[in-house]
Parts: C-alpha cells; sequence; structure tokens
C-alpha cells in the first residue's frame, strides 16, 4: 500500500500536505511545477512526477470510506483535497483521481461486501479503475459503442466494444455498462425514460453494470486495444475495451439485473457533488496566472482594478469562485444533512460550476492579450487549462442529466409546497464533521431541495439590517431573488411529477433559473454562517456574485455601490502575492 498521509489526519492537514508535496509551481526545477507540467503536455503524457507523487500520498484513499480503510468520511472533504491536483494540472487530476472515483462510487453503492472490499484493496493498494459507459444518442466516443451481457449456464457472456475507455490499458478494475435487453422497472422511474427508453440511449431495453477484475480482463476472449492520446487532455490514456462472449462469473453483476442506468442515476449526487469542488482548482489558477501577469507584466497603463473591463473580470471571476465554491460545500453536505434534498442541489452545482468555470477561463484569458498563446514562461498554464477544461466534464450529456435531475424537482416548485419548509440546519453552509455517508442517501430523493424556503425568507435575514451601502444592495437583491422565485413557482404551476417520455419543451429553459437560484441560495447560506472574521463573512463577494445572477435571469440588477468590484481585485492581487487560494477556505499554498 502506499505510504501517504495516515488515516484520521484532518482535512486541513491533509491539503497542506498535499501542497507541500506539489511544491511551488513556478520553480523551474519543480517536477510538478509548470515548466515541468506544460513538457509533459506537449509530449503528450501527464506529468511522471505527479503521477509518482499522487500515487506515494496514497490519494486514490480519500475516495474510500473510512469503514473500508480509506479517509472518506464527509464528501465535502473530498473535493478540497483533490483540488489542489486540478489546480496543478486538471489532466493529472482526472487521470489519477476522477475516473477511479467515478467507477468506484457504483461498487460502495450498490456493490455486495465481497465487491466492496476488493475494490477498496485495489485503490488502496495504489492501483487505478475505470468505467465504460452506457451509450447514448448525441454523446462522443467515450460513450458510444455499446457492450451487450446475457444468461450463461454459470453466470454471463459479455460481448461488445468500447473505443475510448479512460486508463482501459492499466485499470485493475473496470465498472462496465451492458445492454441486458431486460430492465427491471428502467424507464418507469422518474425522470429515467429519457435514459433508458426510446430516448437517450437510442433504444428500448434494460443494461446492468458488471464489475471486472482482472481475471475478466484477460485471455484470448479479451482486447485491450493500443492506447490513444486525448485531443483535449492530451496526457490521458485512452484505449479501447473489446470482448467476445467472454465469460463472467455471477459475481460480476453489480447491483440487480437490468438496474444498470437506475443504480448510475441513484450515485450521480455523490459524483455531482464532489467534481465541482475539485474543478474549482482550475478557475483558481485562472484567476492567479491573469493577476500575476497583470502585476508583473504591466499591460495596462493604470493598476489593474482601475481599468474597467479587468476589473470587472477578474472580480467577476473571483466571486463566481467563491459562490461555486459555496454551492459545491453546500451540495456535498447535504448528503449528509439533507439526503432528500441532495440530488438537486448536486445537480445544480454540477450544472453550474463547471460552465462558470469555462466562462471566467475565456473572460481572464482576455487580460494575457497575446501572451496567452504562449505554450511555455510563467503564464501558459492559462491556455493548457483552457484547452483542457471542456474534457473534465461530458458537455451535452452531463448537462442533460443534471437538467433532467433538476425538472423532476419543477412539479414541487409549483405545487408551492416549499414556502412552509422549515429552513435548512445551519450546518449546511459551513464545515465540520458529520456522520459517515448512509448508502440509503442513494434512493433519499424526496423532490424537495431545502433552499429555496431560505431565499424567499432571505431579505429580512437581521445581518442586513442597517445603512452600509453594501448591506442595502445585498437586502434589495435578495429582495428580487426572492420575487424571482414567485415568479418560477407559477412557471412551474400545474407541470406535476415527470414520470417516462419526454418532457415539455418549456422545462429545460425553467432548469436553468433553477439552478441559479439554488446557488444565490447556496451562497446567501454560506454568508450568514460565516464567522465575523472570515473572509466568506464580507458582503461584498456575496453582492458582486448576486449582481451576475441577476443579469444572468435577465433581470435589471441595481448598480453595485462604488468601490466593491475594486475592492475584490485588491484582495485577488493580495491573494497572488502571498500565495493564497481563492477559495472560501483562504488558504496558504506553496506557490
Amino acid at each position: 500500500m502506499p505510504v501517504g498521509v495516515p488515516v484520521g489526519v484532518p482535512v486541513g492537514a491533509r491539503i497542506d500536505a498535499v501542497e507541500a508535496a506539489l511544491g511551488d509551481p513556478r520553480d523551474p526545477a519543480n517536477p510538478v511545477g509548470w515548466a515541468a507540467v506544460l513538457a509533459a503536455d506537449e509530449a503528450r503524457v501527464l506529468p511522471p512526477a505527479g503521477v509518482a507523487l499522487y500515487d506515494r500520498l496514497g490519494l486514490n484513499s480519500e475516495f474510500v470510506p473510512a469503514s473500508l480503510g480509506g479517509r472518506l468520511r464527509g464528501t465535502d472533504e473530498l473535493g478540497p483535497v483533490l483540488r489542489a491536483l486540478f489546480r496543478r494540472d486538471a489532466a493529472l487530476g482526472v487521470g489519477s483521481a476522477l475516473t477511479s472515483f467515478m467507477a468506484a462510487t457504483a461498487v460502495w453503492a450498490f456493490g455486495d461486501d465481497t465487491q466492496r472490499a476488493r475494490t477498496a484493496e485495489v485503490l488502496l493498494d495504489g492501483g487505478r479503475a475505470t468505467i465504460a459507459y452506457h451509450r447514448f444518442a448525441h454523446g462522443n466516443d467515450f460513450v458510444s459503442d455499446e457492450l451487450h451481457a446475457r444468461h450463461a449456464p454459470d453466470g454471463y457472456l459479455l460481448d461488445g466494444r468500447k473505443r475510448a475507455v479512460h486508463n482501459a490499458q492499466d485499470a485493475r478494475l473496470v465498472v462496465a455498462f451492458a445492454r441486458t435487453g431486460e430492465g427491471e422497472g428502467e424507464g418507469e422511474g422518474e425522470g429515467e425514460g429519457e435514459e433508458d427508453g426510446e430516448g437517450e440511449d437510442g433504444g428500448g431495453g434494460g443494461h446492468s453494470l458488471f464489475l471486472l477484475d482482472a481475471a475478466d480482463l484477460t485471455g484470448p476472449r479479451v482486447r485491450r486495444g493500443e492506447t490513444r492520446r486525448a485531443a483535449g487532455m492530451r496526457g490521458l490514456r485512452v484505449g479501447s475495451l473489446e470482448f467476445t462472449e467472454r465469460p463472467l462469473p455471477r459475481t460480476a453483476l453489480l447491483g440487480s439485473w437490468g438496474g444498470g442506468v437506475r443504480h448510475s442515476l441513484s450515485v450521480f449526487p455523490l459524483i455531482h457533488a464532489a467534481v465541482p469542488s475539485m474543478v474549482i482548482g482550475v478557475s483558481d489558477t485562472a484567476l492567479r496566472t491573469a493577476a500575476l501577469y497583470a502585476v508583473e507584466q504591466r499591460p495596462f497603463s493604470r493598476p489593474l482594478p482601475q481599468v474597467s473591463y479587468a476589473r470587472t473580470a477578474v472580480a467577476g471571476a473571483f466571486a463566481d469562485l467563491l459562490l461555486a465554491d459555496a454551492l459545491a460545500r453546500t451540495a456535498a453536505r447535504a448528503l449528509h444533512l439533507l439526503p432528500g434534498g441532495s440530488p438537486v442541489l448536486a445537480a445544480a452545482a454540477k450544472y453550474l460550476v463547471p460552465a462558470g468555470v469555462e466562462e471566467n477561463l475565456n473572460a481572464l484569458s482576455v487580460i494575457l492579450g497575446g501572451a496567452f498563446h504562449a505554450r511555455d514562461g510563467a503564464y501558459a498554464i492559462l491556455q493548457k487549462h483552457v484547452r483542457d477544461f471542456p474534457t473534465v466534464t461530458f458537455g451535452h450529456v452531463g448537462n442533460v442529466v443534471c437538467q433532467t435531475v433538476m425538472a423532476q424537482h419543477l412539479g414541487w416548485i409549483g405545487s408551492g409546497r416549499w414556502t412552509g419548509e422549515a429552513p435548512p440546519p445551519a450546518a449546511l453552509f459551513r464545515p465540520g464533521p458529520v456522520l459517515p455517508l448512509d448508502p440509503a442517501v442513494f434512493t433519499a430523493a424526496d423532490g424537495r431541495d431545502g433552499l429555496c424556503a431560505l431565499l424567499a425568507e432571505a431579505p429580512g435575514e437581521r445581518r442586513l439590517a442597517g445603512g452600509d451601502p453594501v448591506l442595502r444592495t445585498l437586502r434589495a437583491q435578495l429582495g428580487l431573488l426572492a420575487a424571482e422565485t414567485v415568479r418560477l413557482q407559477e412557471a412551474c404551476d400545474g407541470l406535476g411529477r415527470f414520470g417516462a417520455g419526454p418532457y415539455p419543451s418549456r422545462v429545460f429553459p425553467l432548469t436553468d433559473r433553477y439552478a441559479l437560484l439554488l446557488a444565490a441560495a447556496a451562497g446567501f447560506g454560506v454568508w450568514r454562517e460565516s464567522p465575523g472574521e472570515a473572509r466568506a463573512a464580507d458582503p461584498g463577494w456575496l453582492a458582486v456574485a448576486l449582481h451576475r445572477i441577476l443579469r444572468r435571469l435577465g433581470r435589471a440588477a441595481p448598480p453595485l455601490p462604488p468601490g466593491v468590484e475594486a475592492a475584490l481585485c485588491e484582495e485577488v492581487l493580495r491573494r497572488a502575492a502571498e500565495a493564497r487560494s481563492y477559495d472560501l477556505d483562504d488558504r496558504v499554498l506553496a506557490g
């Protein structure tokens, strides 16, 4: 087993250990610094020292449950620890951690004791796991092709090919979707018809999940195809898996026969809550790179806070990052504290946060001007992040899944029942220990979100009292957002509960509005519950974040008080000079 940070170490110390091991990114002699990361990218490989460091720290254990010997207790701890990898190199984060994590979630949720123990054993030993997705009609290579499985006297027979599988050559475990032609209620539950009826998967019939171990991945009936390099993240190893009537034992079935898509939808809250928290690291590096460029290269005739478009871009990216961290934290803690609302909160985080990161990557690249196109040097990491980032998510497919989850809650919004709900627990919005994740959370969705009622009552919050211009602006913004929840309720009136079949055309634009309102509520909750000395307790960042949300909702936002954006810019420059993170933790970094 790799020798890393001991189990039981607090999350802050684990983050610090990863940062210390990664070292100063601007040091040209650092084997996992920017120079080495960019050189590895040019060579179309992951940085070798980064992969070795990941294994030496035993970071697989971050997503192995504590009950199985790993470090996973609070889901909200997973993202911040692995965020350091994405801050350094998104390809390293995806290639080393994300693929294995996504594969393992299905085992934690639906595997039997033997499957769970075996998966934990492989991951804690530093092995990789991967996932062969089921086919979507409008997907990319990762979700094209298909595997088929059928019953055999002693188990199952697996047949078919997947052309693009991360780490196909090296994985010691594979979670595989296979069409089995039979469903146990597939397409009959809420929203599942889109996935497993005559919708996105391109035809009727069910799917099943299989956990393939090393013995199942060898022999004359299995072919691991030549590794290719990805076009976006050039360091990823992408290969093919092909099976020809490969016998599998009965113990390979993961969960129930025909329940594959239903199972995958059930574990999405864990994935959707954790991934946004990780990818915030990419936005952190982009913001830091733009700030350092503005200070060191002085591309403007005036200081950055005095240049209108640069000030708006930098302050907006910082406020968006803090709001994204607030939403990701809330979604992750909801798995433990508000399980019935966790699916919709996680879907909103996965839908909004990557889109916001990508938007701000492009906005910040303008500050670099022609320097953005450099392939080496102190600022070249920004162009790599811009190129890499679309590969982190599944684009159309990922967004449709998230919108489908949110759409299932619109009937509840339209009913107005949320107006009488009790406010969510304060612990939802602030870090702290939680009980270990209960597997029952994967089937706990109750149609509620837990936050709309908070937003509706937010304008009366006592912390908003007083004549401070920023607090007055916040009161006005929250009043507009509270009114927007009423408009959303009116727009959703009569939608009812969705089941199989296509959604009405008006539903998906409503999910955009819904997600933005949930983000606003999460940001307000984190601000309200932050202690006075914390950076997140300053109302300036929230005012800028809510201003941008109102604009995205198409609403006229009250003007921001003079100096609010400039103050955020000064904070960005200070954190860059002191090598501090741009997230809610304001943590000291290695450089």
